[in-house]
């Protein structure tokens, strides 16, 4: 089973900017930090791309979407998670925590 996101997950665009994530509901917590949910990366900017063009926002996610775990009905994020970004793409680099998992 792949690890679930958090607050306190790693996601990068290809290119080494950061993706600064919040979660949009604090029901479900690991280790203290919050969990992520697929609607979170909407609002989500990224930083430090050094693209004289950079990734600036996710644009959508592709894969990495829980289908047995919600938070008010809305899906969770895995460490499989990736998708596109306003140019280019993005991934999981850490999870965040390594004690909730799920399908």
């Amino acid at each position: 089973m792949p690890a679930v996101l958090t607050e306190a997950a790693t996601l990068r665009c290809q290119h080494q900017g950061t993706v600064l994530a919040r979660a949009g509901l604090r029901a479900l917590t690991v280790d203290g930090s919050p969990v992520l949910l697929a609607d979170d990366l909407r609002l989500a900017q990224i930083v430090g791309c050094p693209l004289s063009t950079p990734c600036v926002r996710i644009v959508a996610v592709a894969a990495g979407v829980g289908t047995t775990l919600t938070v008010a009905g809305r899906p969770v994020l895995l460490v499989s998670a990736q998708g596109t970004t306003n140019a280019g793409s993005w991934r999981v680099s850490d999870p965040g925590q390594t004690k909730l998992e799920a399908a």
